[in-house]
């Protein structure tokens, strides 16, 4: 058993195979990489150690990947560590019971290198971010709620990666995107609104883009705000991510969000306007209150939205209009 000596973050590569284990710490050798030849020994470390990410192989003796898995979610002192599951064959039904046990992603053996440190450097920062919105006192349901958020955004902006260099160099300064946006710096400056909503176009582009929702934004005008532009950046993600997804729930054809800025009265304004359709004024009422809606993830965030804008000292409403729905900030 390895004990850790660095303050790098701790992969815990749990394989049978002293081989595989041997090209996944050459591959991660920035990284305090420590082996488990079994899975008793991967329960045993991941008590003993501190483990920021697990990388867990399927077939093994004894125990399996699967109870390895289910161990590991079941205890409050590991369910937290994310898991990418390592396979031998793209087995789509593997692929989905690791994922109904928790795992937050999959890799296939033989290793692509390039794929396996993007996504350990994915799941990583998803991990540390995790860790200080835990820290700010935000709830583990919130917190779930915006790492999951973050995932998806990122699993469709890797779908239209290739490994073309330029492309590749694209999703590293993404990434960095995220992980600016999702690490909250307390850092407070005077921003343009066109930067920060710059920052949440990146990371939700690849979302509308294979989804073919039309965003539409005025990024002429020069408003300024006060404040931490990452965490308004977060702000406008969760909006257009509840847009977004408001606009597949209810199929809408040609769906379109579009943003307007602008001052008035020395106030900055901020506008989010989808074409979604009708809701009632009780519906948008409850919006931004955490426990009354069915569809619990999208209310979560719209909350978080609302808990970040009054921390800054700005609001934040939602009307009906024409089309759809209207949300503004103003700041």
């Amino acid at each position: 058993m390895i004990k850790s000596t660095q303050k790098k973050p701790g992969i815990l590569v749990v394989d049978d195979t002293e081989l595989n284990i041997d090209i996944l710490m050459g591959i991660l050798k920035h990284y305090d990489v420590i082996p488990a030849l079994s899975g008793h020994d991967a329960l045993e470390i991941a008590l003993e150690e501190k483990i920021d990410l697990i990388l867990l192989d399927v077939v093994m003796p004894e125990m399996d990947g699967f109870e390895v898995c289910t161990r590991l979610k079941a205890d409050e002192r590991t369910k937290n560590i994310p898991i990418i599951m390592v396979t031998v064959k793209n087995m789509e039904q593997d692929i989905m019971r690791g994922y109904k046990l928790g795992i937050v992603d999959y890799i296939v053996k033989p290793y692509n290198p390039v794929e396996l440190l993007e996504k350990v450097k994915i799941h990583l920062d998803l991990h540390a971010c995790h860790l200080n919105i835990n820290t700010q006192k935000l709830s583990y349901r919130s917190a779930q709620v915006m790492t999951t958020t973050m995932l998806t955004h990122l699993n469709n902006y890797w779908k239209c990666v290739s490994t073309k260099q330029e492309d590749l160099s694209e999703f590293s300064h993404t990434l960095d995107t995220f992980t600016k946006v999702y690490n909250d710096d307390h850092q407070s400056e005077v921003f343009t609104i066109r930067k920060a909503i710059s920052y949440a176009k990146q990371i939700t582009h690849a979302t509308f883009i294979n989804h073919n929702i039309r965003l539409q934004i005025d990024e002429t005008h020069p408003a300024r705000a006060s404040g931490n532009i990452h965490e308004y950046a977060l702000v406008v993600v969760n909006l257009l991510s509840y847009a977004s997804e408001i606009l597949l729930t209810k199929q809408v054809k040609k769906p379109k969000i579009a943003i307007e800025i602008y001052i008035k009265d020395k106030v900055s304004y901020v506008l989010f306007r989808d074409n979604s359709g009708f809701m009632s004024q009780e519906q948008i009422d409850n919006l931004f209150i955490p426990i009354q809606h069915n569809n619990e993830y999208n209310h979560i965030k719209l909350y978080l939205a609302k808990f970040i804008i009054e921390k800054l000292g700005g609001q934040i409403a939602c009307h009906p209009w024409q089309l759809g729905l209207e949300f503004s900030i103003t700041l």
